[in-house]
């Protein structure tokens, strides 16, 4: 039946074939278009992910546009100038090519997010999605060569010297992106992390590139570090392997103090702060006999180390609150100096510059 079909179409003259083939081609596209687009709304009905939006975003115009370039290909070979043919051919191998190259970069990102939720929650760094893009581009690129009859052979010759001198010139470059790959491979951080580096600089992770990794800092300043120099320096993630963080909080109490009363007034101020998880439940301990004080740790958790700042200063205004109500006294330091003669003796705030003066001259006497 197929041979049969064949020579009736020989039958009919070139430009009536080119003609059928051109119209076969778009009921196909649109009969490829609806079945394609059926099977994957039958998918989502029964894995309860919705792929429609993707399809018809990303695949759809590509799915569509190959048939219809397959006909025009087909076609193209059938004319009897061999040149126009060949052009025409190799123009919609190209056109196809590069309709796949964007619609796989574009689908790729559409897919992981749709799979895991939200692209804030996803596993894959932007520099593998990075180094994807590169490849299909490499790929698509030498296609290209091939599809227009290049000989790629004297290219690959000369990448090779060209390679090495640009690898000698850009080795911080080939640096930083080895050192992206390195630090995801080694999950150092990802998005969304909030990170502190060595130079005191902290910040939540806003961007991963093959080059350099951004930080958004509290202030709203964005820092750019290069990828060699996240993988030297000490990274401090304090977004893994959770969020949770515990903040210590040191309360220096006065030695007439009742202690209880102080564990009770700090326990009950972490308490009150919503920002302070019931679980784990806050803490104190009483740390040390300072010289003018003896000294407590406040310690509770919060969900996220970006509230850290603002949890500490919720619990200090409730501490303060509830120490007036208690009748608990901070004392500032002091320190009791005698001068050389013995007949004088008084005692000074550490902190009064004159003080510090008089301690300086007559300290060692």
């Amino acid at each position: 039946m197929t041979n049969v079909a064949v020579e009736s179409l020989q039958t009919v003259p070139i430009w009536g074939q080119v003609l059928l083939i051109l119209t076969g081609s778009v009921v196909a596209a649109k009969a490829i278009e609806l079945l394609a687009y059926g099977i994957i709304s039958r998918s989502a009905r029964l894995t309860g992910r919705n792929y429609s939006n993707i399809f018809n975003d990303e695949i759809r115009t590509p799915l569509y546009l190959t048939v219809i370039l397959a006909g025009v290909y087909v076609s193209a070979r059938l004319l009897p100038q061999v040149r126009v043919g060949f052009f025409i051919s190799s123009a919609a191998m190209s056109i196809l090519a590069v309709l796949w190259a964007y619609a796989a970069v574009q689908f790729g990102g559409r897919l992981i997010e749709t799979a895991d939720g939200s692209p804030s929650g996803r596993e894959f760094t932007p520099v593998v999605k990075n180094l994807v893009t590169f490849s299909i581009i490499i790929a698509t690129f030498f296609f290209l060569l091939g599809t227009w009859n290049i000989n790629v052979t004297p290219l690959l010759a000369s990448a090779g010297i060209i390679g090495l001198v640009l690898g000698i010139a850009a080795q911080d470059a080939l640096g930083n992106f080895f050192s992206g790959i390195s630090l995801y491979l080694d999950k150092t951080y990802k998005l969304g992390d909030m990170i502190e580096l060595e130079s005191g600089d902290r910040g939540t992770v806003i961007d991963m590139s093959i080059r350099s990794t951004t930080i958004l800092t509290q202030d709203n300043v964005a820092i750019t570090v290069p990828n060699g120099l996240m993988n030297e320096e000490p990274v401090i993630n304090e977004s893994a392997p959770v969020r949770k963080r515990r903040v210590r909080l040191d309360v220096n109490i006065a030695y007439d103090s009742e202690l209880e009363t102080v564990k009770q007034g700090l326990l009950a101020a972490a308490e009150a702060e919503p920002m302070a998880l019931e679980e784990p439940a806050p803490a104190m301990q009483f740390r040390e006999f300072g010289d003018s004080a003896i000294v407590s740790q406040l310690q509770f958790y919060i969900k996220h180390p970006a509230q850290r700042g603002r949890a500490r200063h919720a619990v200090i205004e409730r501490i303060d609150e509830r120490f007036r109500e208690d009748e608990v006294e901070i004392p500032f330091p002091q320190r009791e100096l005698s001068f050389a003669d013995g007949k004088q003796e008084t005692e000074l705030d550490a902190t009064d510059p004159v003080s510090e003066r008089r301690n300086e001259q007559y300290g060692d006497q």
